[in-house]
């Protein structure tokens, strides 16, 4: 499985602290094995939730005050992560616009 980032998603992970990049990229290495190996998500493991309402098919990650959304196109053999912010900023900063995803990493 192939994870894509979205150009917003580089663009915070480049102002964030070398810390919390390290942690976040240890969360997305650990989601992509378990869908791998397993087959699975591991919602309870590492603090999964679906969302609802116009994000319906969409995945939040959180990682301390950081949250991922991401989606998981299995056509494609790809882990999308669709943007990566604050959670105060993740839900209201999102346009639903996936033509966004590109970088493949």
């Amino acid at each position: 499985m192939e994870l894509v980032l979205s150009k917003a998603s580089l663009k915070f992970l480049e102002k964030l602290p070398l810390k919390e990049t390290e942690k976040l990229q240890d969360r997305l290495a650990h989601l992509l094995q378990s869908i791998e190996v397993e087959g699975i998500i591991p919602f309870n493991e590492l603090d999964i939730k679906s969302l609802k309402g116009d994000w319906k098919g969409f995945f939040r990650l959180r990682v301390g005050k950081v949250r991922v959304v991401f989606t998981i196109n299995s056509e494609a053999d790809e882990l999308q992560v669709y943007d990566i912010d604050f959670r105060g900023n993740i839900y209201k900063s999102l346009p639903l616009d996936l033509t966004s995803l590109s970088t493949k990493v």
